[in-house]
């Protein structure tokens, strides 16, 4: 089943300025969940960015979320 990976990214402060949010999808689809979810984590680590303003969703081939950084995020608070 194919699987795709969306970004979004949180808005914040940079030298003053306000940056925007972003949301985004990578753009090549995963054959596993596990392939989508290293891509993401992947992506976000070369962002540049604190990885606790970036969320990830993996959503199935019908668009239904099957895993998501949040999870993990609610889970280490």
């Amino acid at each position: 089943m194919p699987y795709t990976v969306g970004i979004t990214t949180l808005a914040e402060q940079v030298d003053g300025e306000e940056r925007p949010a972003r949301l985004y999808q990578l753009p090549d689809p995963f054959s596993t969940l596990a392939e989508a979810k290293e891509a993401a984590v992947t992506h976000i680590a070369g962002l540049g960015l604190d990885p606790s303003c970036v969320l990830y969703n993996v959503f199935d081939r019908e668009g239904f979320t099957v895993a998501s950084s949040a999870e993990q995020m609610a889970g280490s608070g």
